[in-house]
């Protein structure tokens, strides 16, 4: 039996207590600020807020002052928390990793480094270890994997990704079960740029899924027209930062951009775009209801990290047609339906 604490007890960092407990260890599950609430629940034995589904009663309960007791003598650490916030809760938990300690991230996106550069968020924890810990190896999962069926026992294949990769073997060993299975890979960037990516492009399939208010009718031709075009681009954006193909048409980039189109956050706000709904209107909305959308600022951050890269000579903006529409029609306000039908045009014609 190992200890394994899961920082951040929203929808993911709670759902993988189920595998690991199964599995036999012993299971923390710390909640920031923002999840006081959530903790309150569960210790009282009511179901997650957000899943309205319970975890097992295994898995020990620590808030936000409990840190300390949290980390005590466990060696394994799984990151559960938005990447705007990553880094930031991040550096409560150095102090307690040591030079045994393997981290790993379900966290998705890109974020700022401390140089101001964008990079993938396994970058963001590294630069916060110090140079006695440099060595830490940093596991990235990605992969077809919502929350509550993970809660609910629903099989699936995921990929944990390290350079390291006998530490992606350890997790590997801790949480595989019967029904959450683990592909292990050393394509860390590849895993990341294509875990990020299916956010943004996700938006998009939820917009070819709001055009059904527009006439009543499915767009089912649309949605998967803007399938294979996302997995174009995401490869041509993985390939220029040095990541491998076989992610972006495996399990981190086909495989969640399948499921994460099929439901979820990124998929309403394209739906309402879809409709009409302009999106800053629509943005603002879901700001005021306090519902965080990850596609939102993926695509702003793909879009510059695109930028870069032109100004690199590895990638142009004009090979990303839909990525740079979707900037157009979200940071813009571009009518949706009309750059959605010309990118379309344009795929075929270029």
């Amino acid at each position: 039996m190992e200890t394994i604490t899961i920082i951040g007890a929203g929808a993911m960092g709670s759902a993988l207590t189920t595998p690991l407990v199964e599995n036999g260890h012993e299971v923390r599950l710390w909640g920031t600020e923002l999840d006081g609430h959530i903790i309150d629940e569960l210790r009282a034995g009511n179901n997650h807020p957000k899943h309205k589904y319970p975890i097992l009663k295994e898995t020990k309960l620590y808030k936000v002052d409990e840190l300390a007791e949290a980390m005590k003598d466990s060696k394994y650490v799984i990151m559960a928390i938005t990447s705007d916030a990553l880094g930031m809760v991040f550096e409560r938990v150095v102090p307690f990793l040591t030079e045994e300690s393997i981290v790993a991230s379900v966290s998705k996106g890109y974020d700022y480094n401390k140089s101001g550069e964008i990079v993938i968020l396994p970058e963001i924890l590294k630069e916060r270890l110090p140079e006695n810990l440099s060595d830490v190896p940093v596991v990235a999962i990605g992969g077809p994997c919502k929350a509550n069926e993970v809660l609910y026992r629903s099989p699936t294949c995921v990929v944990y990704a390290c350079e390291d990769m006998e530490a992606a073997k350890t997790f590997k060993k801790l949480i595989q079960t019967e029904v959450y299975n683990v592909k292990v890979d050393d394509d860390v960037m590849g895993t990341e740029i294509s875990v990020a990516m299916k956010n943004a492009y996700a938006v998009a399939l939820g917009m070819a899924e709001g055009y059904k208010g527009i006439n009543g009718l499915t767009h089912n031709n649309t949605k998967s027209a803007l399938f294979a075009i996302a997995i174009e681009e995401m490869d041509k954006l993985s390939t220029a930062m040095g990541g491998m193909t076989r992610s972006v048409y495996g399990l981190p980039g086909a495989g969640d951009l399948e499921v994460t189109g099929e439901a979820g956050r990124n998929r309403i706000l394209g739906e309402v775009l879809g409709e009409g709904m302009k999106a800053s209107i629509a943005i603002q909305k879901m700001k005021d209801d306090d519902i965080t959308v990850e596609g939102y600022p993926a695509i702003r951050f793909g879009y510059e990290l695109v930028k870069r890269l032109e100004k690199e000579g590895k990638l142009t903006l004009k090979e990303m047609p839909l990525l740079d529409m979707l900037n157009q029609i979200l940071y813009e306000d571009a009518l949706c339906y009309e750059g959605i039908r010309k990118v379309l045009n344009d795929f075929c014609n270029n």
